[in-house]
């Protein structure tokens, strides 16, 4: 049996319109076209956004190079300074003086140590000595009550000096100590008590310091 060609023509018609709608839906892969606005311009589609790369981000544990420590970091401690008298004697051994000084220190204990130091190397007055062997040392020192007790290297009886020079060396000594709250000082040889350092004044008993407001400066 035939159908009519009108019926025909209505089948190929619907065909066409149901092919036609499925070409019109984009697939997931494919680009949208641009589409284009009343005034005949066309509009990109937006660009997709891209998930952030983790790796790209920076750790929140990593610190900056700007807040990393530095590895030439000092030890902290402030280098200070203090002006001190230091007592020196003529070169004839006639008289006594006082000088003073500016000494460099961290740590305020070691300021009498230091004072010692700078009293052994010598006065900056041409026309004052140092009583002190080059090669003796200051091994030690403590504060047992109000006293000073120092102990020196063997080497201090190598000293030349009569009993007016020995009395000078501790004197002076003793001297320097007072300022920093010792009342006299005591002295021994390699840690040891020693009834005397040169064989002339007696070591048995502490040293009493000179009287700084009777001491002048050399000028």
């Amino acid at each position: 049996m035939r159908l009519p060609r009108a019926l025909l023509f209505i089948a190929l018609m619907a065909m066409l319109a149901i092919t036609g709608c499925t070409s019109d839906v984009p697939s997931s892969g494919q680009q949208q076209p641009p589409a284009t606005t009343n005034n005949g311009e066309t509009t990109q589609p937006p660009p997709a956004t891209e998930e952030p790369n983790s790796s790209k981000q920076p750790s929140a544990e990593q610190p900056s190079s700007k807040e990393r420590p530095s590895s030439n970091s000092t030890d902290g401690e402030e280098v200070k300074e203090k002006k001190v008298m230091l007592v020196f004697s003529d070169a004839n051994l006639m008289k006594q003086y006082k000088e003073p000084r500016t000494i460099k220190y961290k740590k305020e204990e070691n300021l009498p140590t230091i004072a010692l130091m700078a009293w052994k190397n010598g006065p900056q007055n041409k026309e004052l000595t140092t009583l002190m062997p080059k090669n003796a040392e200051v091994q030690w020192l403590k504060k047992e009550g109000n006293t000073a007790v120092i102990s020196l290297s063997p080497e201090i009886k190598q000293a030349n000096l009569g009993s007016s020079g020995e009395q000078f060396l501790l004197e002076e000594m003793a001297t320097i100590l007072s300022q920093f709250g010792y009342k006299d000082m005591k002295v021994l040889i390699d840690g040891k008590e020693v009834d005397t350092i040169l064989g002339h004044m007696d070591t048995t008993t502490p040293i009493e310091p000179l009287n700084f407001a009777e001491l002048k400066e050399m000028k």
